[in-house]
């Protein structure tokens, strides 16, 4: 990595920054619209991916779901009751409804202008580049033999 000017910050802060930016955005767009976007995470994989149990979603989910982030069985009860997911009670899978998926239509239109937003003045080719670097970043440590 030469090359690059000493001032640059190290990839760690731009990821946290952009993760607390895109946390912003999308609670800006989501704003009045009650769910959070842990629970656009939710419904969305349920009505993209179809029915999920809680082990799986939370696999899924968990680089999303850090410390004082919604807990997985808040988004699902609150999902519940708006009507918008249902759980199979002998199975404990999750699936999204007719409602549901009514509204994960209505706000994934949101969730797409908000990432289009984040990603002003990107090229296809600058967002792979950006989105496959720190992939094979986390690939390193988790194929080390000392990884946890």
């Amino acid at each position: 990595m030469t090359g690059h000017p000493a001032q640059l910050k190290p990839i760690g802060f731009h990821l946290k920054h952009l993760d607390t930016l895109s946390n912003h955005e999308f609670h800006e767009a989501l704003s009045g619209r009650d769910p959070t976007r842990r629970h656009w995470q939710v419904l969305h994989n349920l009505a993209t991916y179809g029915p999920h149990d809680a082990a799986t979603l939370t696999e899924k989910l968990r680089p999303f779901w850090g410390e004082g982030a919604v807990t997985l069985e808040a988004a699902t009860t609150a999902l519940e009751a708006r009507g918008w997911i249902a759980r199979d009670a002998p199975s404990g899978t999750f699936t999204a409804t007719a409602e549901g998926n009514r509204a994960h239509t209505e706000v994934e239109a949101l969730a797409r202008a908000t990432r289009g937003r984040l990603m002003t003045g990107l090229t296809d080719d600058e967002h792979l580049s950006t989105v496959t670097a720190p992939a094979r970043m986390c690939d390193n440590p988790e194929a080390s033999p000392t990884a946890h």
